[in-house]
């Protein structure tokens, strides 16, 4: 789902917005989504941005924006050795504000899609990661990946993998481009150790949303 960036503006304190809204119920790997990021200006001022990024991490390195498909997720038992997130990792670290995301159970009669949202106001906080990839055109695509780790508490209900959550106080400490490489470590130990899946709450939806091409409202409603 994606997020009316007024929303955040004052809750964020953000100096630029960055990212043109479009209410989206169903968003696949590849479609741009907004970041919190912290970045100097030309004047050496950090100016907290909420910026758009595609959503797969394509590292500067790549031939081919297509490997970002493979990247939408980095998990965070490995994310500091692989040569994809080592770098970002160390220095290019955001946060991917979401009013919800669907996540599917394997069951007995096939797969159940689930709506995940805050339990309480507001949007959810996902630890991530950006890159900066010159296009053949020579503009710059930002994209980005989502961290994960092995689900907790009642999220266990429904997969072995939950996203990273960020309370707000862990939003300010995750995107601070001014960590050090080696205080990075101790950083991702830390931010693990606050993820609370009690600040998540889940119902079930229709399978509908398993086709992208489904987009609207009616896609979150509780089934069952």
């Amino acid at each position: 789902m994606s997020l009316d960036p007024a929303d955040l503006a004052d809750e964020l304190c953000l100096d630029v917005i960055s990212y043109d809204y479009t209410p989206r119920y169903n968003v696949p790997p590849g479609s741009f989504v907004p970041i919190v990021v912290e970045r100097l200006d030309d004047e050496g001022q950090l100016i907290r941005r909420l910026e758009t990024a595609s959503w797969g991490l394509v590292p500067g390195w790549a031939k081919d924006a297509k490997i970002g498909f493979k990247a939408f997720n980095a998990r965070s038992e490995t994310v500091l050795e692989k040569p994809m997130f080592r770098q970002p990792i160390k220095r290019r670290r955001c946060a991917l504000p979401i009013p919800g995301y669907y996540e599917w159970e394997t069951t007995e009669g096939g797969k159940q899609p689930w709506m995940m949202s805050a339990a309480g106001d507001g949007p959810l906080f996902m630890a991530g990661l950006f890159e900066f990839w010159k296009q053949p055109d020579q503009s710059w695509l930002v994209s980005t990946t989502i961290l994960t780790m092995e689900a907790a508490g009642h999220l266990c209900d429904v997969h072995h993998r939950m996203p990273v959550f960020l309370g707000h106080g862990a939003v300010d400490e995750w995107i601070n481009p001014a960590v050090s490489s080696a205080d990075v470590p101790p950083l991702l130990k830390s931010t693990l150790a606050q993820v609370d899946p009690a600040s998540v709450t889940r119902h079930k939806v229709g399978k509908s949303v398993g086709n992208v091409r489904n987009d609207g409202p009616e896609l979150t409603t509780p089934v069952g």
